[in-house]
């Protein structure tokens, strides 16, 4: 696992935390509490769509 997902894997972790459940169940605001998490790890979702 490249350190992207590991940070990814992370942040979806914490959002469910937040949400109580998988944040894909949530939709917009299921990726916007991913995004804030990301943002939390020192990453942005562009960070992580980059891959290399």
């Amino acid at each position: 696992m490249d350190n992207n997902d590991y940070i990814f894997y992370k942040a979806m972790e914490e959002a469910s935390k937040v949400l109580g459940a998988d944040p894909a169940y949530f939709g917009e605001e299921g990726s916007a509490e991913v995004e804030r998490q990301l943002k939390k790890l020192g990453r942005g979702l562009d960070d992580i769509r980059k891959k290399g």
